[in-house]
């Protein structure tokens, strides 16, 4: 006779079965490979992205090209497969498809609540800024940023041009005491970092952090230089994975989230702090009847207004940021709103100690000393037309921001101003893209695209911008600023570029009128990294007359480091 095992009797038998940590850590582990094998094999066989050309080669089984993109300088590789494949392609690895054709871009960027990061991009960038007006998206996206918007204005940057001078004249006073009489070796980053942090405390909250007197006894300044501070690739690596797959790799613990964990309390920690003290200042200068209106915003700081624009009494409860989300906007200004300009002025300093561009230094040196005054207004450096396109031509040049992810919300079809031949030698003018698809934007290699600016695109050439519109096709760009993608563009461009723009040329104005810059080795090269940015030590030294003589020595060393931005 034939015995049935009915459900319940089996039920019964495997809760009998002994389960072991072993046995939990062997599921977890089968299940990870599991996940990693259909998002990094299986997916990518099954995806309409196949049809669009790319190398062909597959590289490695898991990574597929994404060893060779994180080996090879900033952009070089991208740039070689466009070259050959055209402006869209597709590659095997964590990321699928790559495209700088114009239209393509316009309609990802334009439509940027249909193409939000990456799951694993969010939680990466959570874990350090929280949930910010740089991080949200959809509603949450479009609350925030209006209450934001008014802290970002022209009026309001011209309000605030009076601290960008003052640290800027700050930084220059220390590097001329450093300097002294013999020169000295100074680490231009650090100093930049500290000012441009200074910078952001008294623009942003009113609140002085004097970082470049303090230096790292400033609390926050040793939190920051914790969590910002470069780690091997392959901690990276595991950490970008534990985002990926948080129920399974994320649980094991590593000691890059510890200290990005301890950090993010620091800081959240001093932002509270500086939140309540300014929220209680606005409660007390209320007036009695206790209304302020969406138009009643007038103050120094952002944070002021950002307060007081929340607290209107013409506004909708559902409009509100709650507590929490101003305390990240405050994490969030301080983290981004510092180190990417203080490294943009780092990069920029260097490119114009070259040799070959020393020309550049001394002519935009003779143009800001045609300028008589210490302080001069906005008006009077924007109509300074070359240090205008140094700017411009630096930002196009040499993005901090080297690229950017997107992820497909929906099934959708892109158009192309460019067509592709797929491998049945079709030609088509749009691609097909399923939802959860990976995008990636390479910002540098689009502001250096030979098709857009000419076979010159990828040399240091700011006269470019000084011949009236010699890159018309930069019109197709759907970048925010001056046709490049720098600061991005659409609904989620860079909120605080303005801002950037303006501590730049104060920046630039205030240290080369006083300071020239020379590299000391000739043959020096820096090489760009995928995410990374470099440290750059200088040894300057100061004439007594404002305007160094022609070959003065101006000397600069380097340190090999780099810092994941």
């Amino acid at each position: 006779m034939t015995s049935v095992l009915s459900l319940q009797d089996l039920y019964g038998q495997l809760l009998r079965i002994p389960i072991t940590r072993r046995h939990v850590g062997e599921a977890v582990l089968a299940y990870a490979v599991f996940k990693l094998f259909k998002y990094m094999v299986i997916d990518p066989y099954n995806s309409p992205l196949r049809e669009l050309p790319g190398p062909g080669e597959v590289g490695n089984i898991f990574w597929g090209h994404l060893p060779r993109i994180l080996a090879e300088e900033g952009g070089l590789i991208h740039d070689e497969w466009f070259g050959k494949y055209g402006p869209t392609i597709q590659y095997r690895g964590l990321l699928m498809l790559a495209t700088i054709d114009p239209r393509a871009l316009a309609h990802i960027i334009n439509h940027s609540y249909d193409y939000p990061r990456p799951r694993a991009v969010r939680l990466a960038v959570e874990r350090i800024i929280g949930k910010g007006v740089v991080l949200v998206e959809g509603d949450d996206h479009r609350r925030q940023r209006k209450i934001m918007n008014p802290c970002f204005g022209p009026a309001q940057i011209r309000d605030l041009m009076p601290i960008f001078y003052q640290k800027a004249y700050e930084l220059k006073d220390i590097w001329v005491d450093k300097i002294g009489d013999a020169g000295a070796i100074l680490n231009t980053h650090m100093w930049l970092t500290r000012t441009t942090l200074d910078v952001i405390g008294l623009a942003g909250f009113n609140y002085d952090f004097d970082s470049l007197q303090r230096g790292e006894t400033n609390e926050l300044i040793r939190a920051l230089t914790e969590l910002l501070s470069p780690t091997s690739r392959q901690a990276e690596l595991l950490a970008f994975l534990q985002d990926l797959f948080p129920r399974t790799i994320g649980l094991i613990p590593i000691r890059r989230t510890k200290v990005s964990r301890h950090s993010r309390e620091v800081i959240v920690r001093i932002s509270t702090q500086i939140f309540e003290e300014k929220r209680a200042a606005v409660l007390a200068s209320q007036s009695k009847d206790g209304g302020i209106g969406k138009n009643d915003v007038k103050a120094r700081d952002m944070l002021n207004i950002m307060i007081r624009a929340n607290m209107a009494s013409d506004l909708k409860d559902s409009e509100r940021l709650t507590d929490a989300e101003v305390i990240d906007q405050i994490v969030t200004m301080i983290i981004a709103g510092h180190e990417t300009t203080s490294t943009t002025v780092t990069w920029l300093l260097y490119e114009l100690s070259k040799a070959k561009n020393i020309h550049m230094q001394d002519k935009l040196r003779e143009e800001l000393l045609s300028l008589k005054s210490d302080e001069p207004t906005m008006d009077e450096l924007n109509s300074l037309p070359y240090l205008d396109a140094i700017i411009r031509e630096h930002l196009r040049l040499n993005s901090v921001l080297e690229a950017t992810l997107r992820c497909a919300g929906k099934d959708d079809v892109v158009p192309l101003s460019t067509p592709f031949v797929d491998r049945n030698g079709v030609e088509h003018m749009e691609f097909r893209i399923s939802k959860g698809e990976d995008i990636f934007i390479p910002i540098l290699c689009m502001n250096r695209d030979k098709r857009i600016w000419g076979e010159d695109a990828h040399e240091s050439r700011p006269e470019r911008w000084l011949t009236g519109d010699s890159h018309p096709r930069s019109a197709e760009i759907p970048g925010v600023f001056a046709g490049i993608m720098t600061f991005l563009g659409g609904p989620r461009a860079c909120i605080g570029y303005r801002m950037a723009l303006m501590e730049m040329k104060i920046l630039i104005f205030v240290l080369l009128r006083n300071i020239s810059f020379e590299l000391s080795d000739p043959d020096l090269k820096i090489e760009r990294k995928l995410a990374y940015v470099p440290f750059l030590e200088c040894r300057l030294k100061l004439d007594d007359d404002t305007s160094p003589p022609k070959g003065w020595n101006r000397e600069a060393g380097d340190r090999e480091g780099r810092r994941l931005v």
